[in-house]
């Protein structure tokens, strides 16, 4: 008897662990609908009039309906947009690894679960006979509320649900189980390691069981926010080189770890952590250039931004494929940009800076218009090529800035960054120029939290484009560029829905983008000039336009591009 009473409610209580995890405070009056969807499955899609018809016609009578998304790749952004979209008012959750969907029996989305208020399954299948709404002979889900809510037994208790098959990720490891060896070093050694190793700029390292059980609470904080690891462009929205997102189940996986105390499970198990070549990654360089002197950082203040003339003395015009760097501190250079100078005008500002030191400060941008730029870097950035044929011009007489972003850690510092170039040794057919699309025609309006900005930038003729750079001061909050095609397309080119001054990257595309004559780049940016923004450099907020300094603003986007022949 005991045997069979258990048989009984250990099933229940797995279903009511489901309505736990919608926060259930009481069980719904008659039943509690779950429907099991996915941001891209068509058949789901076209359900949608359907499923809201239903929820406007019973939610008032006592039927609860929910959703569930159980398939992998699933983002709690992308679908916080579909449901919006969809206009969709009832509660939803995402189900990593389908754990609560296999719970119910789900195979199939879209497809419906209804259950009492005692966690008893009524229902379980589809919501009618036909994917096309004029086509439906038997609405097997109306039908059963009705039955439900009239107190009568339903009519159907179980269908074939028809669509796309449940496309589960791997299961989350349980608190009981999760452990470093077998489930949380292979997350910290791909996308932590990286910076987080001795000699790199992350302040800590991240190679050891050791070291990430120390941090493991920490870990559990910053993932969960998003704060790391650092990328800032959308998924989804573009491919890019070096892409370093956690995916959902892998920060409720550290989540997890943290909670259970941050367990070491079997070492035989552990991988081996990551080398880091100690040389230049792409081989010995064609130039190194770097300052002359170490340039000393002090203990505090604001972090610092840099700017060094490096002059390559060049006999001949050159083309570059490839630029890389070897900060020489790692643990206060965040990040480099280099820009070309062909009209000196760095000298100059050198000049003027007369502290001393080598170099000159700037914020943000160089100080002047540059003729051009090679590129940047970034822990976690990996160095390489531009495609075969394809390369910076960089002329006899012109000079190089090296832009250091210093961030002071509370001690004197030195830092003698190097930057190295490497050089074409075909013939270039695509000669990379900079794009500056910019709007320095703004004014943000004190105390708007949400101050919108557009450019729209024509292309002028055939281009490829290689990569794109964001850029904004403090009051920045979003930047979002698309791509208008002349039939009235649009492509993704680049989105920064949180931006930080502090990480600034060129995302390169995985592949270069073609853009026709005729195609339009449209920027649109959001900016955020209210007292809550804790980055305004003005107390109380001040009408703010475009300009160099730290209380000014920018709305710019960088591009690498060539003549598409």
């Amino acid at each position: 008897m005991i045997i069979r009473t258990v048989a009984v409610i250990l099933p229940l209580l797995a279903v009511l662990s489901v309505f736990a995890g919608f926060g259930h405070a009481t069980p719904p009056k008659h039943a509690t609908v779950i429907f099991i969807l996915s941001t891209d499955c068509p058949v789901a899609m076209a359900y949608t009039p359907r499923i809201n018809k239903l929820v406007d016609q019973f939610s008032v009578q006592g039927i609860d309906f929910k959703a569930l998304f159980p398939n992998e790749l699933e983002l709690k952004e992308k679908i916080a947009i579909y449901m919006k979209e969809r206009e969709y008012t009832f509660r939803w959750e995402q189900d990593l690894g389908a754990t609560k969907a296999k719970q119910l029996g789900a195979t199939t989305v879209p497809s419906v679960i209804v259950l009492g208020p005692d966690g008893t399954k009524l229902y379980e299948g589809a919501i009618d006979d036909n994917e096309a709404g004029n086509k439906v002979k038997k609405r097997y889900l109306a039908t059963v509320l009705s039955d439900v809510v009239a107190g009568r037994k339903a009519s159907y208790r179980k269908t074939a649900p028809f669509g796309c098959l449940l496309m589960p990720g791997d299961e989350i490891p349980s608190i009981e189980k999760v452990n470093f060896a077998e489930h949380v070093a292979p997350i910290v050694f791909d996308h932590c390691a990286r910076c987080h190793h001795a000699g790199e700029a992350a302040p800590f390292s991240l190679t050891t069981y050791e070291e990430a059980k120390k941090w493991s609470g920490n870990i559990a904080i910053a993932t969960s926010k998003r704060k790391m690891p650092p990328w800032k462009a959308v998924k989804g929205f573009g491919e890019f080189h070096d892409e370093n997102r956690l995916t959902e189940a892998q920060i409720e996986t550290l989540q997890r770890w943290a909670q259970a105390g941050a367990p070491c499970g079997d070492a035989a198990k552990e991988p081996k952590p990551p080398a880091f070549a100690s040389e230049w990654i792409l081989g010995k360089p064609d130039l190194i250039l770097t300052p002359d002197k170490a340039y000393k950082v002090s203990a505090e203040g604001t972090d610092q931004y840099r700017h060094f003339v490096l002059k390559p003395n060049l006999k001949e015009t050159v083309y570059v494929t490839a630029m890389d760097v070897r900060p020489g501190n790692r643990k206060i250079v965040h990040h480099v940009i280099a820009f070309v100078d062909e009209k000196h005008a760095a000298e100059r500002l050198e000049a003027r800076a007369g502290d001393g030191q080598e170099g000159y400060d700037a914020f943000g941008t160089p100080g002047f218009i540059p003729d051009g730029a090679l590129g940047g870097w970034a822990p976690g950035l990996r160095a390489r090529h531009l495609p075969e044929g394809a390369g910076f011009e960089l002329k006899p007489g012109a000079n190089l800035v090296m832009q250091v972003h210093y961030h002071k850690n509370g001690k004197a510092e030195e830092d003698q960054t190097k930057l190295a170039l490497y050089f074409s040794k075909k013939p270039v057919e695509h000669k990379v120029s900079i794009a500056w699309i910019a709007n320095p025609f703004f004014h943000l309006e004190p105390g708007n939290s949400s101050q919108k900005v557009m450019i729209k930038f024509a292309i002028w003729r055939d281009l490829v484009v290689y990569g794109a750079m964001p850029h904004m001061h403090l009051l920045g909050r979003s930047m979002k560029a698309t791509v208008e095609m002349p039939d009235g397309s649009t492509k993704p080119l680049v989105w920064v829905d949180d931006w930080d001054f502090n990480w600034q990257m060129t995302y390169a595309f995985k592949q270069p983008m073609h853009l026709p004559k005729g195609a339009k780049i449209i920027v649109e940016a959001i900016y955020d000039n209210s007292a809550k923004n804790p980055n305004n450099p003005n107390s109380p907020p001040k009408p703010v336009t475009w300009g160099e300094q730290t209380t000014d603003e920018m709305c710019l986007l960088v591009c690498a591009y060539s003549v598409d022949k």
